[in-house]
């Protein structure tokens, strides 16, 4: 058995290679005050299949993710509402150039559904979806399609994180955010992770995965997303 101070390390060294995997972005400053924004894409990974733990099966993990994928994206619009004004993503989902801009969903990402429909993905490449990119010229037709300054993408990565000083493991979420304007440049760009209050797992066994510890995940983006909200205040 693994002592505890080599649990620490291991779950240190885990922590590291995971948030190591996306670079800042290049951002320019907006030409003019951002005001009015779409949320019109946000993904979310099953890490390396990590929320699947007590679950059983990567299928049953996946249902009990998207269960609450829908809340989400209302909880990041009130949130973004806090500070700019938003269109929400109800009244346009169904819009035939908002879907004709999406790209087939080949990637293994989980997309919530408003009115029945998936929120569009419009980036081919895994590498570009984690970095929360998106083409200049589909920023340019969105923001005018939709009405609006600029264009919100978020992509968000699930895993578990182990504690520093005690060997428990919590909910642990990567939230990646970027903004483009009606030029088609992307304005901001910011990742925050943040970890579940409550433990679902200790250092030896599989973390737990229930119908009760999902929303640890849902937690984590929120308070990922509450940070990442207030430095776009700088967008105004």
């Amino acid at each position: 058995m693994r002592s505890k101070s080599s649990s620490l390390i291991l779950g240190m060294v885990f922590v590291a290679l995971f948030t190591g995997c996306v670079k800042n972005a290049d951002t320019k400053k907006p030409s003019a005050p951002i005001n009015h924004v779409a949320l019109v894409s946000l993904s979310v990974a099953n890490w390396h299949g990590m929320v699947t733990g007590t679950a059983g099966s990567t299928g049953h993990a996946a249902e009990l993710i998207n269960s609450g994928l829908s809340a989400l994206v209302a909880e990041t619009e009130s949130k973004l509402s806090g500070v700019m004004r938003v269109t929400k993503v109800s009244s346009f989902v169904g819009n035939a150039s908002y879907r004709g801009m999406g790209v087939k969903n080949d990637l293994e990402i989980l997309l919530p559904k408003v009115g029945g429909q998936p929120l569009a993905v419009f980036v081919k490449e895994n590498d570009d979806l984690i970095a929360a990119k998106l083409p200049s010229d589909v920023a340019k037709k969105l923001c005018a399609t939709l009405k609006v300054d600029a264009v919100v993408v978020v992509y968000s990565e699930w895993a578990a994180a182990q504690g520093h000083f005690v060997p428990t493991r919590r909910a642990l979420a990567k939230d990646v955010v970027s903004v483009w304007d009606r030029n088609g440049n992307q304005v901001f760009f910011k990742r925050v992770d943040e970890t579940g209050d409550a433990v679902i797992g200790g250092p030896y066994g599989p973390i737990v995965v229930n119908e009760g510890t999902i929303k640890q995940w849902s937690q984590a983006y929120n308070k990922a997303f509450d940070q990442i909200v207030t430095a776009m205040k700088s967008l105004k």
